[in-house]
């Protein structure tokens, strides 16, 4: 495809923005008011303050469409995490494969799922960065549909857990796109609201399994009460593979792909209000291009060394790497996977009792994480990320205490549940909307879809280790276990403050000078000052 017309109206707002960045101006030519405010990225303080978005035009009210179903992609992995718990408390399904709650057998029963997720892994880049973000959602969704079918109708182990990797697999292709494609959709301006808000949506998928669970337990006695529920795990994906493909690709991808024109396009409809000249357009459509003559490399989609090759390159895995294993290391596996063995730890038999109080956690979780969405641009991450694991350590230390004591006490099993609660609105406010979000903002745009497959093949590595882990730890020394994830979490919260970046305020495009930095950390908590008089003109910088 041919280059895209030049725009001169277009190359003199980028131009105007650079110089109003790139020198302090005197106020008195200022128009108006002047507003100071404190920003991370001035070039996009200034192209927002040119141009402020409206949140309910008509085309971002189309954009938020888009990313809804985007997230959709997000409620896979969610709907496993509640199904594998709340059916693993019914005797129809012990009985079928004529299993126990805990121990060795259910651990492998429950990892099969993340061993097919490790195995996409060589594919996502294949198809993310070969065939676009869309299409290896479509095919992650199609084979998600074929494992829901082999899994729905098995009745002996070796074809449930056959159709569980299945599932796995076509999951991990379409987790692999699905951030990136929502991560360069979403308006600068509010990115970490749009982008965060992508995990949230495990939530949904958790609920929905929660409540059909439990529904199909309380009703049903015969093995269609795990049956239907596998079958609803379906209904997502095919909402998301119906619809997928009417929606825009990735701009940052067709630039990639020499289709910029098309790009503009897409930036102008969603970022401009139609308009191509508009700052915020024109900052970005710049930045991606000038990021992709400074970078690129046309790497086969298996050669994975330039996500190594260069310091700056490593330091952004091991942001990746480290936000793959806190997701998941941080006792958030224990409550979602193993929730009704905690509550029977505590001293609450009853079967419905226990899918009961599994369907109603993650609806305050999900209240938590919406809410925990929208103030990431406002709090920056790391602060969102430390003050979420902060909580999470107080609630793992009384829920380690009152399930201690509840042997001793029954009443005190209620102290049980209210920590378990408490965890999950904490670490879902805090921390659930940065698990994806985080990775992939920190990911350049050509090593973005290899790097998220990269992603969540150390996530799975870190939930096969934990989840079997947990299976045989529960069963051999119970809620002792809880104690490990006291110390663990301690790690966790010295590792983010010493090294983890702040993504906040900046162009997906500006993250490269943060992590070409000496220290990148220290670099990325910068803020500049910038007065901004009431035309949106900036007319003052002090770094």
């Amino acid at each position: 495809m041919s280059a895209p017309k030049p725009n001169d109206k277009g190359a003199e707002h980028y131009e105007t923005t650079a110089q109003q960045v790139s020198s302090n101006l005197d106020e008195k030519y200022a128009t108006g008011n002047v507003v100071q405010v404190q920003a991370a990225s001035v070039a996009l303080a200034a192209a927002v303050a040119a141009q402020k978005p409206s949140l309910w035009s008509k085309s971002m009210l189309q954009l938020y469409f888009i990313m809804g179903v985007g997230y959709l992609v997000s409620t896979m992995n969610g709907f496993d995490s509640s199904l594998m718990g709340s059916i693993n408390a019914m005797d129809p399904y012990l009985k079928t494969f004529k299993m126990e709650s805990a121990g060795a057998s259910t651990g492998l029963v429950f990892i099969i799922y993340n061993l097919g997720q490790i195995a996409a892994f060589p594919f996502c880049g294949f198809l993310a960065d070969g065939y676009g973000r869309r299409i290896c959602i479509f095919v992650g969704c199609a084979i998600v549909l074929i494992g829901t079918a082999v899994q729905a109708s098995a009745h002996e182990k070796p074809q449930f857990m056959g159709g569980r990797f299945v599932l796995g697999f076509g999951a991990a292709l379409a987790s692999a796109a699905g951030p990136a494609y929502t991560v360069e959709l979403a308006h600068p301006a509010y990115r970490g609201t749009m982008a965060g808000m992508y995990n949230n949506f495990w939530w949904l998928g958790n609920i929905l399994a929660g409540w059909t669970t439990y529904g199909s337990n309380k009703n049903l006695t015969s093995s269609w009460a795990w049956r239907i529920p596998t079958l609803v795990q379906a209904g997502l994906p095919s909402v998301v593979m119906v619809l997928i493909l009417f929606f825009p690709e990735s701009p940052r991808w067709l630039i990639a792909h020499d289709r910029r024109e098309e790009a503009l396009a897409i930036f102008a409809k969603y970022h401009g209000e139609g308009d191509e000249n508009s700052p915020v357009v024109q900052l970005q459509y710049h930045e991606v291009i000038d990021n992709l003559h400074a970078t690129k490399d046309d790497n086969p989609w298996w050669d994975f060394r330039e996500l190594v090759n260069t310091r700056a390159a490593r330091y952004r895995l091991y942001m990746v790497i480290g936000m793959s294993f806190f997701g998941q290391w941080s006792g958030n596996n224990v409550v979602s996977y193993f929730m009704p063995a905690m509550i029977e730890n505590a001293g609450i038999k009853s079967k419905n009792k226990q899918l009961l109080i599994n369907a109603i956690n993650p609806i305050f979780s999900m209240m938590g994480a919406i809410y925990g969405a929208t103030l990431l641009d406002k709090l920056g991450r790391r602060f969102m990320m430390l003050a979420g694991l902060g909580g999470a350590l107080f609630s793992y230390i009384l829920l380690t205490a009152f399930t201690a004591e509840s042997e001793k006490n029954a009443s005190l099993s209620y102290g049980v549940i209210v920590s378990i609660f408490l965890f999950g609105i904490i670490f879902a406010w805090g921390f659930t909307p940065l698990q994806t979000l985080y990775a992939v903002e920190c990911l350049e745009n050509r090593t973005r879809a290899k790097g998220s497959g990269l992603n969540f093949l150390f996530l799975n590595v870190a939930m096969v280790v934990n989840t079997y882990g947990i299976s045989v730890g529960i069963k051999a020394i119970g809620w002792k276990l809880y104690i490990v994830y006291i110390g663990w979490i301690c790690i966790e919260i010295a590792t983010i403050y010493f090294f983890f970046v702040e993504t906040a305020g900046k162009t997906l495009e500006e993250m490269t000078e943060i992590f070409n930095a000496d220290n990148p950390r220290k670099e990325s908590t910068k803020k500049t000052k910038v007065d901004i008089d009431e035309t949106g003109r900036v007319v003052g910088v002090e770094a």
